[in-house]
């Protein structure tokens, strides 16, 4: 099977690249004001947001740690216990604000945003990290 080129940026780049995911996520969870509800939402609008945000800090996560030469289990259980802890870190710090309130079901939304971004070790199989600038050797990512 062939396996598509996929650019792997410097590794310093990738993590700086998901601590602006986090403290995106961060901000807009702990220190923005609460959003105002849309007038007419959807019962779930919120718990899509949560989905979404820790969807996208899974990926960054997933894609900062390709170098790793760790097993696939060893890196998807990092991935998995940093994004989930970042989520019941967050829930905590929302429960000091006034205004914002912790809660089960936005952490059960942040898991599931995360769970579903493991699937990018399924995508990962057909892919070739390649550096830019260097399209014909491809990176070792030791799996």
């Amino acid at each position: 099977m062939r396996r598509l080129p996929f650019p792997l940026i410097p590794k310093w780049l990738r993590y700086l690249a998901t601590l602006g995911v986090a403290g995106f996520l961060l901000y807009y969870s702990v220190l923005a004001p609460a959003p105002v509800q849309p007038s007419s939402p959807d019962p779930l609008w919120d718990k899509k947001l949560h989905v979404i945000g820790y969807l996208g800090l899974g990926l960054a996560l997933a894609y900062a740690t390709a170098h790793f030469r760790d097993t696939i289990w060893k890196r998807i259980a990092v991935v998995l216990v940093l994004a989930v802890g970042f989520g019941l870190l967050v829930e905590g710090l929302q429960s000091t604000q006034p205004g914002r309130y912790a809660s089960l079901n936005d952490a059960l939304a942040n898991t599931i945003g995360a769970l579903l971004a493991s699937a990018w070790f399924v995508v990962e199989r057909g892919v070739r990290y390649v550096r830019p600038l260097e399209s014909t050797d491809p990176v070792d990512t030791g799996q």
